[in-house]
């Protein structure tokens, strides 16, 4: 009966191993329309920011 049980972990391990890995590779779920429209609203809203700050301006003082 022990023979059984050394044999049953790597078994266990392996198809434990198969899951995670299976469930990490998943693809994300496609956004519903409302997500999909924020966050494009979010992205345009990141290229019209400026790359340096507003207070600082365009150009450094020294």
């Amino acid at each position: 009966m022990s023979w059984v049980v050394w044999l049953l972990i790597p078994v266990a391990l392996t198809v434990l191993a198969a899951l995670v890995s299976w469930l990490r590779a998943r693809p994300k779920r496609i956004p519903t329309t409302g997500e999909a429209v924020r966050a494009h609203g979010d992205y345009l809203d990141a290229l019209a920011q400026t790359a340096r700050s507003r207070d600082r301006g365009p150009y450094s003082s020294s």
